[in-house]
């Protein structure tokens, strides 16, 4: 620990006030213009993500449901669809649609 004498300004606390006081009496840095309004605006941008974070959260939760709900209770029973002819042919065989 180092004592120092009060009377002499090498590196005391009356030596530390000088120097806040004279940065507290000098002007602002021109860095430091428009500061509040970049801090803000990136606030801005973060709530707006996070609301949009939010909003798919929701979303993919309601889809879920929605979807677990559906599969689990049906509409209708269901029912098989009437079979292909004998060799098994789709509907959709070109043979079929010309057919029509």
């Amino acid at each position: 620990m180092r004592i120092v004498r009060q009377d002499r300004k090498d590196g005391t606390m009356d030596d530390l006030d000088d120097r806040l006081a004279g940065l507290r009496a000098a002007p602002a840095t021109a860095r430091f213009d428009g500061l509040e309004e970049a801090v803000m605006q990136g606030l801005d941008r973060r709530r707006e993500r996070s609301v949009a974070r939010r909003s798919l959260m929701l979303a993919g939760v309601m889809a879920i449901g929605i979807g677990w709900i559906g599969s689990t209770v049906p509409a209708q029973p269901a029912q098989a669809a009437p079979g292909p002819l004998l060799i098994g042919m789709s509907d959709y065989a070109p043979s079929r649609l010309l057919e029509r």
